[in-house]
C-alpha cells in the first residue's frame, strides 16, 4: 500500500517508526509547506515530496493519508484526502474549528473512507484490560488529568490560535478516553488561570463534566509544572475503582479484589498497527477512534474553552 503524508512535525515521526516495523506498507510521498521538512522525511525513503497538499493528491496514487498538522492549520486537507485515498490516520485533535471538522467528517462519511483518529490510549494494554474487568459494570465519575512542563520554544504549541490550549491539543487523550468509557457529554464547566510561564492561554485548568447518562467527571491540566505520572485516568463505580497510569500500570479494587496490572503496550504502535489491518480487511468496526466520534472529543474541549471565556456552564454542542 502506498503512503502519503501531510505534515512533518514530532507525531509524524512517532506514526512513521510504526509503519516501518509493518511489512507491505510503502511511504511513496510527503507534504510539508516548509519544503526542507517535506524533503528531509521524503528523501531516505526515495518518497516524492510537495509544499501543497492539493498538488500531491492530484499526482500520486495513494492507498492511505496520513494526515499530522497542528489542530489551528486543519482546512479542507481532511475532506480533500478522502476524496483521494482508500484510507486516512489523521493526528489528534481533528481540528480547532468545529465547522471544519464537521464538513470532514461528513466527507469522509460521504466517501466511505475507512479512517482512524491517533488517541493511542484507547489502544494501550492497560486500556483493554480495564474494559475487561469492568465489563456491563456501571460507570458514575470519571476523573484525570495531563500535567506536564513544555517549553517555550516549541514553534507554535503555546499559541492558542495555532493549539486552541492545553485541553484541546494535550488533554483532549484524558477527555476522550474518559468518554470512551462514560459515554457522551452534555454539558461542562471549566476554569483557569493564565500569564504563569509561557503560553498565550489558561496553562493551569479544572473542567468539570456532566455526561448523559448522569455520571460526573473532572479533567486538570497544567503545563508549567513537571510531574510524576501526570498523564493518568480513573474510574468509578458501585464498588469499582481503576486508576490507569498512562502508559502501562492498572490498579484499583472491584469487588473488593485487589488490581495490580502492568501492560506492555502504550497503544503508539499498536494504533497504527490496527489500522492498517482495518485496512487491508476493509473493516470500520474494528476501530476504535473513527473520526466521528473524535469530533465529539473536540466538541467537549471547545465547549471547555468557551465556558473559561464565558465564565457559564456550557452546552457540548455537535
Amino acid at each position: 500500500m502506498n503512503i502519503g503524508f501531510i505534515g512533518t512535525g514530532g507525531i509524524a515521526g512517532n506514526y512513521l517508526s510504526s509503519l516501518d516495523r509493518i511489512e507491505n506498507v510503502k511511504v511513496t510521498a510527503v507534504c510539508d509547506i516548509l519544503a526542507e521538512k517535506a524533503e528531509a522525511v521524503a528523501k531516505p525513503r526515495g518518497a516524492n515530496f510537495y509544499t501543497k497538499h492539493s498538488e500531491m493528491l492530484e499526482k500520486e496514487e495513494l492507498d492511505i493519508v496520513f494526515i499530522c498538522i497542528p489542530p489551528g492549520a486543519h482546512t479542507t486537507q481532511v475532506a480533500d484526502a478522502s476524496s483521494a485515498a482508500k484510507a486516512l490516520f489523521i493526528a489528534k485533535p481533528v481540528a480547532l474549528d468545529l465547522d471544519v471538522a464537521i464538513n470532514a467528517r461528513d466527507a469522509i462519511a460521504k466517501n466511505g473512507v475507512i479512517n482512524q483518529v491517533g488517541y493511542m490510549a484507547r489502544y494501550s494494554d492497560i486500556t483493554e484490560k480495564a474494559q475487561e474487568l469492568i465489563g456491563d459494570r456501571e460507570l458514575t465519575m470519571g476523573f484525570g488529568r495531563f500535567m506536564c512542563r513544555m517549553g517555550p520554544g516549541h514553534p507554535w504549541w503555546g499559541k492558542y490560535k495555532m493549539s486552541g490550549g492545553q485541553m484541546l491539543e494535550q488533554s483532549t487523550h484524558v477527555f476522550d478516553l474518559i468518554r470512551y468509557f462514560l459515554g457522551d457529554v452534555e454539558e461542562v464547566q471549566a476554569f483557569g488561570k493564565k500569564d504563569i510561564y509561557f503560553a498565550d492561554f489558561e496553562e493551569c485548568t479544572t473542567c468539570n463534566m456532566k455526561f448523559k447518562s448522569g455520571a460526573v467527571g473532572n479533567v486538570t491540566s497544567t503545563c508549567v509544572a513537571r510531574a510524576t505520572a501526570g498523564f493518568a485516568t480513573e474510574l468509578v463505580g458501585n464498588d469499582i475503582y481503576l486508576k490507569l497510569t498512562h502508559d502501562t500500570k492498572l490498579q484499583g479494587n472491584i469487588d473488593g479484589n485487589a488490581i495490580d496490572y502492568d501492560g506492555e503496550e502504550s497503544g503508539y504502535y499498536r494504533q497504527v498497527e490496527q489500522f492498517i489491518k482495518a485496512v487491508q480487511a476493509g473493516d470500520q468496526k474494528s476501530i476504535k477512534t473513527d473520526y466521528a466520534d473524535a469530533v465529539k472529543s473536540v466538541a467537549v474541549t471547545l465547549a471547555a474553552n468557551k465556558s473559561m471565556e464565558t465564565g457559564k456552564v456550557e452546552k457540548v454542542e455537535l
